[in-house]
């Protein structure tokens, strides 16, 4: 148990972090650990009743000139989004061709599990730059399916 409230304190500080900064995704991995974090653009983040002390990282100092910096200024959305598996089983590929928009939520495969067809969706609007896997891969749990220039959503 005391591991699981070690976790989900490092996790608060992590989106603390993220709502700083102004980030929409965070992605940490320590060896066989990985702990990723997304909200959506333009959530906020509910106050807490009692505020955790700030996380100090021993020898970093952000630097004077980027603290006078807009919040937006020191995130950029990656240029390529690696899709993956969160599953273990067989993967069968959407019908997309490489170069065609996909829409937010659309499906780009499904990964067979025991049976069950369980939905790879694209988590934002964005142009299909090329597949993995071939249709009919077995593919392993963290395993890139696709790539996906994303595009804005204005």
């Amino acid at each position: 148990m005391e591991m699981v409230n070690e976790a989900l304190e490092q996790v608060e500080r992590l989106a603390q972090l993220m709502a700083q900064h102004g980030a929409t995704r965070l992605e940490v991995r320590d060896g066989a650990t990985q702990i990723t974090l997304a909200r959506v653009a333009g959530a906020t983040v509910a106050p807490h009743a009692d505020e955790m002390p700030p996380l100090f990282l021993s020898g970093y100092a952000q630097p004077e000139a980027a603290r006078e910096e807009p919040a937006e200024s020191l995130w950029q959305p990656p240029a390529r989004l690696e899709i993956r598996s969160e599953f273990v089983g067989y993967c069968t590929l959407a019908p997309i061709e490489v170069g065609h928009a996909v829409e937010r939520g659309q499906t780009l495969a499904t990964v067979e599990v025991l049976g069950i067809a369980n939905e790879v969706v694209a988590p934002l609007p964005g142009v299909l730059e090329g597949w993995a896997v071939e249709s009919g891969q077995s593919v392993q749990y963290g395993q890139t399916i696709a790539y996906l220039r994303p595009l804005s959503e204005e």
